[in-house]
């Protein structure tokens, strides 16, 4: 027979998760918007809300999640995102998320 264990702990998750920011996201679409912007060969994609969701989403569940939870988490986050492989890695990802995303798009044409 299991014992039901009683909780010791009662953890307020969504207080938690109303702290917690993935930094990674705010820096994935804002390189998302330049790489659009300035890439040529990506000027006659959609970029519709469904296709732009579904690029931002490939790239992020390809690169490490940067959580904060503090001013001073965020200023940390902003200096990792000035590493240039770390930019290098995030292009990369995009615009292999682009050309797949463009070429299966989840809506109709």
């Amino acid at each position: 027979m299991v014992e039901n264990k009683t909780s010791r702990f009662k953890i307020d998750k969504n207080s938690l998760k109303k702290e917690l920011e993935n930094h990674t996201e705010d820096f994935v679409l804002d390189k998302l918007e330049e790489v659009l912007n300035n890439d040529e060969q990506f000027n006659d994609i959609c970029t519709c809300h469904n296709c732009l969701l579904d690029i931002t989403s490939y790239t992020l569940n390809r690169i490490p999640a940067k959580y904060i939870s503090s001013p001073q988490g965020s200023l940390h986050a902003k200096l990792i995102e000035f590493e240039q492989q770390v930019n290098v890695d995030i292009i990369s990802v995009l615009t292999r998320a682009i050309k797949i995303i463009s070429k299966n798009p989840r809506h109709d044409t």
